[in-house]
């Protein structure tokens, strides 16, 4: 596992948001999770996590990934 994290250069964070305007972001290959009240204090959050994950020594790049939802209503033909 150590020399797996050792060849980490990229992490991809996928950022949900909430109703109320709070975000989440997930990062699935290590479950490291991030929250904040905006853009700013998530990102501060993700550097947070990654630094402590890595114990400091994480080098390289950080995606964060936000989708929107489209709902569309589909209703039965008669």
């Amino acid at each position: 596992m150590k020399a797996f994290l050792e060849n980490i250069n990229e992490l991809v964070f996928v950022v949900c948001e909430a109703n109320g305007g709070a975000f989440t972001a997930i990062e699935g290959n290590l479950g490291l999770i991030a929250m904040g009240d905006s853009e700013e204090s998530l990102h501060t959050a993700i550097r947070e996590q990654v630094n402590t994950f890595f114990k400091g020594k994480f080098s390289g790049i950080v995606r964060v990934r936000t989708f929107t939802d489209t709902v569309l209503s589909i209703t039965p033909r008669p």
